[in-house]
């Protein structure tokens, strides 16, 4: 991901903290927060041999996540139209 943001310059910031503001204002407070199932934390450390004093790390988190609102579904994809199920 670029560290530079579009829109250079102070209108160019000042249009992100409008698109910030309005991002707030539209999102609901009150919704509930997706519910984390499963949480598993795994960290690895090795030396590298090469160069003394620096140490390799790797963080792993695996994630179950079940969303309190789940979105609904068309069921009837799969019907071709003109045919009719009796």
């Amino acid at each position: 991901m670029s560290t530079t943001r579009p829109g250079k310059g102070w209108l160019g910031w000042l249009g992100r903290q409008v698109g910030y503001v309005r991002h707030a204002v539209r999102t609901d407070p009150a919704a509930p927060a997706p519910k984390v199932v499963y949480r598993q934390n795994h960290t690895e450390e090795k030396p590298l041999p090469d160069q003394p004093g620096v140490k390799l790390r790797r963080t792993v988190i695996d994630e179950v996540i079940v969303d309190p609102k789940p979105k609904l579904t068309d069921q009837r994809k799969n019907e071709s139209p003109g045919t009719e199920q009796k």
